[in-house]
């Protein structure tokens, strides 16, 4: 766009810096005035740079000279702006800013040309003001809590007198709230709600409470659930025995043990156990949702074991979905049952991200998904799930059916695996249904180990050659507002990925994106959503060192592959 106006021999510089309710200053310059019919010599326009926010605007002065360095009037200016989308220019020289970036302004007189370069800033958006203090409802726990104490904030009780609800004052629909700090022991829950009210479980906002079952009775569970209807919630649960490695035959305890129905457990953090959790076979509609686990697990002469899930059931539905699992002795999720221990119905693995599980035993070839043991399954369905082996990590990286079992039916479906000494090995089964999977491997991709299933169930499923494509997931979590979880194959070799938030953090929350690898450490990206795509860095880490352990045998993901966690503040 350009536009023409004409000046006066008296000109006024200052500029206007803020939607027009900044002051203004202004200096009135006295030059000799030239003649009228003296041609245009030169021509400046101050100031010459500028930064200017997002919507202000900014008045440019003008003064053009003869050969006699005298000002000239009466002469017509023309304006115009090379980047309009960033900037535009008036006629009287008022620059509007309309985006980020940069643009130059010129200013012409009878063929002289003078400019100015405006840096145009988004101006950010402050964090809203935190909301006032939330009194939440309900009883309170505290590692220094006391039996005799009212269950109220101000005065919690021991968690030990919590879960054995003193008085039944915990009713169907109430939340206990677990106090941030470090609960130690053994602790049994059979807290029992209703299927419209269940009893929820929960760590107190903002506050990190631990359960570390080291200190417990030997042979126990750290957390065992035999309460219906009950939710367990945003817990980090441990055991920090410093001892990885035990004679053939012993056994580092579970972490979370299931023996109940109706039982859900969200977004929970679960780590150095002996099991990670675990379900028994009676027990169904349990939910597994949300959370993260990694160096689960311990040594012994034969292998490594310790599996961050381990499910089974005679009747189903048990599901786990949008679970995060890396670093394991054993299996990321292990749906397997031993002869007459139970049956594998109605199991169902939805949404996860796993990688580089059973790396950190030494003799042994567990991965990320076995799904199949040496009793009969069916029903089971395993879909969308997201897994990743770095090279040289040598076990099948998906095992759906176990040995020579015959299963009845599965469903597998829409999962992306990339990489493994298998991909994906295929058992026994009357009903298989494969549609939309992506298997990706430089080795062995397929392997059908049932002659009745024929390969063209899985046509057009395999990549026998690595991706050059970036490939980014973004899952929401199905409970929490503004929690996500990504995974990145980071195929392209790109040092930063664009990742869409919309639909998950509100606009103007304050948010954080942390690797899993590194979860209490600090936050890849922490910042106000401004709406649409954020980019993520991607930035090789360490990996976790387990308990007990001065460094993890687990390989390093660099920069090829990471899995991230969203939440907001």
């Amino acid at each position: 766009m350009t536009v023409g106006f004409k000046i006066s021999h008296r000109l006024a510089i200052g500029f206007v810096a803020a939607l027009g309710t900044a002051g203004s200053a202004a200096c009135t310059i006295e030059r000799p005035t030239g003649s009228s019919s003296d041609p245009v010599f030169s021509i400046t326009v101050s100031p010459q740079t500028a930064d200017l926010d997002v919507s202000n605007t900014l008045k440019l002065a003008v003064v053009v000279y003869d050969a006699r360095g005298q000002t000239l009037s009466g002469r017509t200016i023309t304006w115009r702006s090379d980047a309009e989308a960033i900037a535009t220019v008036s006629s009287d020289g008022t620059v509007s800013a309309a985006d980020s970036g940069m643009a130059t302004i010129s200013a012409s007189s009878e063929g002289k040309t003078a400019f100015a370069r405006v840096n145009v800033h988004r101006k950010p958006v402050p964090p809203p003001p935190p909301p006032p203090p939330t009194e939440h409802v309900g009883f309170f726990a505290f590692p220094g809590g006391s039996t005799g104490a009212d269950g109220t904030k101000a005065h919690p009780w021991s968690l030990t007198t919590a879960l054995s609800n003193p008085g039944g004052q915990i009713q169907p629909g109430d939340t206990l709230w677990l106090l941030g700090g470090t609960y130690q022991g053994n602790f049994r829950s059979s807290l029992t709600g209703t299927a419209s009210k269940p009893i929820v479980v929960r760590a107190y906002p903002g506050q990190r409470a631990i359960i570390d079952g080291a200190q417990g009775t030997s042979g126990a569970s750290t957390w065992y659930v035999n309460g219906a209807y009950s939710v367990f919630w945003g817990l980090e649960l441990i055991n920090s025995d410093p001892n990885r490695t035990l004679a053939l035959g012993d056994k580092r305890e579970d972490v979370v043990a299931n023996y109940a129905s109706h039982t859900k457990y969200i977004d929970l953090i679960v780590h150095d156990g002996g099991v990670g959790i675990y379900n028994e076979s009676p027990y169904y509609d349990v939910e597994v949702v949300g959370s993260i686990f990694y160096n689960i697990g311990y040594q012994s002469s034969d292998r490594g074991h310790g599996h961050a899930i381990y499910l089974r059931s005679n009747t189903g539905p048990v599901t786990a979905r949008d679970n995060i699992m890396f670093n394991q002795y054993g299996y990321g999720v292990h749906v397997f049952t031993n002869p007459g221990e139970g049956q594998l119905l109605n199991i169902h693995l939805e949404g996860n991200i796993a990688f580089n599980n059973g790396t950190l035993s030494n003799n042994s070839n567990s991965s990320n998904i076995l799904f199949g043991g040496d009793d009969y399954a069916s029903g089971g369905v395993v879909k969308d799930n997201f897994l990743y082996e770095s090279p040289g990590v040598p076990g099948p990286n998906m095992e759906v059916g176990y040995g020579s079992t015959h299963n009845g039916s599965v469903d597998i479906s829409g999962n992306y695996v990339a990489s493994g000494g298998t991909v994906l090995d295929v058992g026994y089964w009357s009903s298989l249904t494969a549609s939309n999977n992506f298997l990706i491997g430089t080795g062995t991709i397929l392997r059908i180990n049932d002659p009745s299933i024929s390969a063209s169930t899985f046509s057009g499923q395999t990549e026998s050659s690595l991706p050059t494509t970036t490939k980014v997931v973004v899952r929401p979590n199905p409970y929490e507002t503004g929690r996500a979880n990504i995974a990145v194959f980071n195929w392209g070799g790109q040092s930063s990925v664009p990742v869409d938030l919309s639909g998950i953090v509100p606009a103007g929350a304050h948010y954080q994106i942390r690797n899993v690898q590194d979860l209490f450490g600090t936050p890849v990206v922490s910042d106000t959503y401004q709406g649409g795509v954020v980019t993520l860095p991607l930035r090789g880490v360490t990996p976790p060192v387990p308990i007990g352990l001065s460094s993890s045998r687990a390989p390093s993901t660099g920069t090829a592959f990471n899995a991230y966690i969203v939440t907001i503040q």
